[in-house]
Formats: C-alpha cells, structure tokens, sequence
C-alpha cells in the first residue's frame, strides 16, 4: 500500500529540500513533485497556530478543561429532550 504526504519545506540548494515537519517515514527511496510557492503565499500552518496561541498566553487565555468541555456537552444534550 503507498501512502503519499503533503508537507511544504524549503530548498537550501538545488539537491537538498528541508521540511517544515517531519514525515512518518525512516527512510528509503521517495518520489518528490515540486511546486514553488510564490513567497507571497502567506504563512505556514506552524506559524499561524504558533501566533494564536502566543496572543492567547499574552491575553491570559486558559482552555477549558476536558471535564468541563464534557460537562457542557452534557448540559447541552440534555437540553434537546428525547
């Protein structure tokens, strides 16, 4: 069975591609399709998720625990009646 992966990354020269995360491989021979990406393309997805959850801790954002997130979820099923 193959399983394919979509990761971005950046050459570092024209033989040698680094990524932005790493794959659930060890090793061994691989098909690369490469696209550039216009650097305009915007942010990663690492880089998005690392910026929301830095304005979180800045703003004092604590999650809601899991019992919580359980007991709402609860409340709100039981609001629906049977």
């Amino acid at each position: 069975m193959h399983h394919a992966y979509i990761v971005t990354g950046a050459l570092t020269d024209e033989r040698t591609v680094t990524l932005d995360e790493a794959l659930p491989v060890r090793g061994g021979k691989v098909r690369l399709i490469v696209e550039v990406i216009p650097p305009d393309s915007g942010p990663s997805y690492a880089e998005v998720t690392a910026a929301i959850r830095h304005r979180q801790r800045q703003r004092g954002h604590v999650a809601p625990s899991r019992a919580e997130v359980d007991a709402a979820l609860q409340a709100e099923r039981a609001s629906w009646g049977d």
